[in-house]
């Protein structure tokens, strides 16, 4: 790969023998490197491939006007989180996280703090992601000596939430956030009764949900199979499977999608499983 441009101590522009330009990151690379030469494969921690000549152009038009104490804060502490991730990332969650952070950093030196209406659900819903975006918060305040308030780790949250997802779309994560709080206050209040939030079925209804809305959003659904489990159980737990069908109707008005019995399936044991916990655990 060849050099195109240094950005700063630790990022560097490169063009594959493709024509393809990527962004490489590691430590002190502006010093062992230089334009025209081929990239030296020492200290490299990442290769971030950009979608287009346009990204590349914006990103250097970005980092050309970020100061260089800044712009090492914010990716040391971006890589610090993505290693620490579970799940697989797009690869342009660096790009789209700097950016962000970079926009965040100037709204904060003029005293602009955008609210975040969600925080409440991400916290929820996302715990891993949450706890990721308030390490990452925290780092940038202790080494720039700011104040980014808690909001902020709700924002990079939604980044990090964004970025698992096959067809990375911000728009569609934020309404899966919605959909997750709207579908819990559904079984809520279908049976009147308070979830408990700290039990495993719990835990589990909320990881099979973001999946499933994931799989909504995607169109990749799960297909229906055997039939006869689908009819014994809707008949085993018919309270269950009408409140599945209310989540169904949701749906359908979010997002125009029809369900699959498969996923309503689904639904229906989760619900059973939360309800029956809730009722055992009743004076």
């Amino acid at each position: 790969m060849q050099v195109k441009k240094i950005l700063n101590n630790n990022l560097i522009l490169v063009e594959d023998p493709y024509g393809h330009e990527q962004i490489v990151m590691g430590r002190g690379l502006r010093f062992i490197n230089q334009v025209g030469e081929e990239l030296k494969n020492e200290n490299i921690q990442k290769v971030f491939v950009l979608q287009d000549k346009k990204t590349a152009s914006e990103w250097v038009s970005l980092l050309e006007h970020v100061p260089d104490t800044r712009a090492e804060a914010i990716q040391e502490a971006i890589y610090r989180i993505i290693n620490q991730m579970k799940k697989n990332v797009n690869d342009q969650l660096f790009i789209t996280l700097f950016d962000h952070l970079v926009f965040t950093l100037e709204r904060y030196e003029k005293k602009v703090i955008l609210q975040n209406r969600l925080l409440w659900e991400v916290r929820q819903f996302y715990p891993e992601e949450f706890a990721l975006g308030l390490q990452l918060t925290e780092e940038l305040n202790r080494k720039l000596e700011i104040e980014l308030p808690e909001e902020e780790a709700g924002n990079i949250a939604f980044h990090l939430v964004n970025a698992q997802t096959e067809n990375p779309d911000m728009e569609h994560t934020l309404m899966a956030v919605r959909m997750l709080k709207d579908i819990f206050n559904i079984v809520k209040f279908s049976f009147k009764v308070k979830i408990k939030q700290n039990s495993i079925h719990y835990t589990r209804f909320a990881t099979h949900l973001q999946f499933f809305l994931q799989r909504v959003m995607e169109g990749k659904m799960l297909p229906d199979n055997d039939l006869t489990i689908f009819e014994n159980i809707t008949a085993q737990y018919p309270e269950s499977y009408q409140c599945a069908g209310k989540i169904q109707n949701y749906i359908k008005g979010m997002v125009h999608v029809d369900i699959t019995k498969e996923e309503m399936l689904y639904l229906t044991v989760h619900i059973h499983r939360i309800l029956d916990e809730t009722s055992s655990s009743l004076p």
